[in-house]
């Protein structure tokens, strides 16, 4: 039986943002070259003999990627970041569709990276992911960072108790980034970037006036009292009500990235 392929498309900001309609030249240079390197993608695909289902980002749930074999990312890295979030366990091929979306996750030659994987010419990339639990209830898988603060605004001072590997301290500050090895790229200014399978997330947090400014440890607790706030994981912001418990740890499911051999 053929592989099953889901291929998550990125939609263009051409596309998302202004439904075609825009008169920039580069907005609808780079639309068209994303679409050409996609029907690329599917026309491959579909001469070695595979089976596919294209959808985007908002079309995503954990359930319809179980119901495949494979996860192709066709975009940028948010493609690569979002198709993510709902992809427990399945191997995800990254391939960058247009020059104007950043590709720092994914394959830059299409050509060469399908070639590989039709043939089976590849290996499998396990890059650290965050399990969050939110009041000791599940909400999310993290490939690349948690961010958690006063409604996530500079001006707004958050106090919080922080447990680092069983440590506790007490921090007052603008908020905190918690990174894994794959996020760390993203933060330059931040974090020196390190391994994207290593079982470490680093953390920095925001003009600080109490408690340690960095730190790096595998299990976090973060206990927020007397204050709303939110947290985000990747690009997915939460609310969260006053007097709550956050706790980010090494995830049992590690993103699969297939790479080439």
């Amino acid at each position: 039986m053929a592989p099953k392929i889901l291929v998550v498309r990125k939609m263009s900001a051409l596309e998302y943002h202004y439904n075609g309609n825009h008169k920039s030249a580069a907005l609808k240079e780079s639309h068209e070259e994303h679409n050409r390197n996609t029907k690329k993608i599917l026309e491959t695909l579909k001469k070695a003999g595979f089976v596919y289902k294209v959808v985007t980002r908002d079309e995503l749930t954990e359930e319809l990627v179980d119901e495949h074999d494979f996860v192709l990312s066709a975009g940028g890295d948010g493609t690569v970041i979002a198709t993510a979030a709902f992809n427990k366990n399945k191997p995800q091929l990254n391939l960058k569709t247009d020059a104007k979306s950043k590709g720092a996750l994914c394959q830059h030659d299409i050509n060469k990276a399908l070639e590989a994987f039709i043939k089976g010419n590849y290996t499998i990339e396990k890059w650290t992911r965050q399990d969050v639990y939110f009041d000791n209830k599940f909400v999310g898988r993290v490939l690349n960072e948690t961010c958690i603060g006063e409604l996530l605004k500079l001006s707004k001072m958050a106090r919080y108790n922080i447990k680092v590997d069983g440590k506790i301290e007490l921090q007052e500050n603008s908020g905190i980034i918690i990174a894994t090895g794959t996020g760390s790229s993203g933060w330059p200014s931040a974090f020196e970037p390190y391994s994207k399978t290593s079982n470490i997330f680093k953390f920095k947090t925001i003009l600080p006036t109490k408690g340690s400014e960095s730190g790096e440890g595998s299990h976090f607790v973060i206990e927020y009292k007397k204050h709303e706030g939110k947290f985000a994981l990747d690009t997915i912001e939460y609310d969260i009500p006053r007097d709550f418990v956050l706790e980010i740890k090494l995830s049992e499911n590690p993103l699969k990235v297939i790479k080439l051999a």
